[in-house]
């Protein structure tokens, strides 16, 4: 994919998505290196507030490079206007290899949170918040996966990932809300954040909710 020549490396996996989405305008995020530096160079263009947003975001780039870009996008996205339009949402694009088409999945429903915490320290901080629910954090680094800094997925595949959750989740009360937060390293590409994001958000695990905070911390 490319901006005005400029290629754009979008990211790959095998989570399915929308395959079609009309009356759009699009965004990019670049891969950039400015001496040793790596940045994120976003392009608006012309986000007309009455379409979808197709976000393209270059596969190359760490959270930590995102989080500014992320949250301008959001932020635009959730002004209202006169010519705001209900039903329009931000998307990810992709390429699903199973179908072997690019494909799309919303995120304008993110509330990214303050880097230097991981969704367990902040409930600690703030204990109030989101009390209705059995809270399970599943904490993503580029060496490894743990579920409540304790049970280690590090060589899992995400079905299996899903699956012990689904298993444990089988042993707790069935009127018992549950909510699961994600946790990504500062370091984590943004290929490895999509693909995760995109798995819960599309197969959600019986009785447990995905949070729309996303938690992107500093070790």
């Amino acid at each position: 994919m490319s901006c005005q020549q400029q290629e754009v490396k979008i990211p790959v996996n095998d989570n399915h998505g929308l395959t079609e989405v009309w009356d759009n305008s699009r965004i990019y995020i670049l891969f950039n290196k400015k001496g040793n530096d790596t940045l994120a160079d976003l392009k608006l263009g012309q986000t007309i507030t009455t379409t979808h947003w197709l976000t393209a975001v270059d596969r190359r780039l760490k959270m930590k490079h995102l989080s500014k870009a992320l949250e301008k996008i959001l932020k635009k996205r959730h002004k209202k206007s006169i010519h705001s339009k209900e039903g329009t949402h931000a998307y990810f694009s992709y390429i699903d290899t199973t179908r072997q088409k690019v494909s799309f999945i919303d995120f304008d429903s993110i509330q990214l949170m303050p880097e230097y915490y991981t969704s367990s320290a902040y409930f600690d901080q703030y204990p109030k918040a989101d009390q209705t629910y059995t809270q399970y954090h599943l904490r993503i680094t580029p060496q490894k996966i743990q579920l409540n800094d304790s049970m280690d997925f590090s060589g899992y595949t995400k079905v299996r990932i899903a699956d012990t959750i689904n298993k444990i989740l089988m042993n707790t009360e069935a009127n018992r809300n549950n909510i699961l937060y994600l946790n990504f390293d500062k370091e984590v590409y943004f290929d490895q954040f999509l693909n995760l994001y995109t798995f819960f958000k599309n197969n959600p695990v019986n009785k447990l909710k995905l949070s729309p905070k996303i938690f992107i911390f500093t070790p």
